[in-house]
């Protein structure tokens, strides 16, 4: 019974990584890297961009909408999730539709 214990222990650590790797908040990852770190403000929400991605502390009930003001400031989006959920290709092309 004491093998068993800490194999459970890693198995709870395990699955809690993904959750905690993405945590609160929106992340908006690019094509290309940034030429220097930068912070965009649109709407009141701080986002802080660095390599190849901006993250924002703050969530938003409506990220289709964050990604394509996102977009229209920084340039197109590859990639875009917030803390519930991706973006799918559909959403992201939308959210690019300023940039075709």
């Amino acid at each position: 019974m004491t093998r068993l214990t800490p194999l459970v222990a890693a198995a709870v650590v395990l699955t809690a990584i993904p959750a905690m790797a993405q945590g609160a908040g929106l992340r908006a990852e690019f094509a290309a890297p940034f030429a220097r770190s930068e912070t965009v403000i649109i709407d009141g929400r701080q986002w802080s961009c660095s390599g190849n991605a901006c993250t924002s502390a703050s969530d938003d009930p409506r990220p289709a909408i964050a990604c394509r003001k996102l977009a229209r400031k920084v340039g197109p989006v590859a990639r875009f999730a917030s803390s519930k959920a991706e973006l799918d290709a559909a959403a992201i092309a939308s959210c690019n539709q300023d940039h075709n």
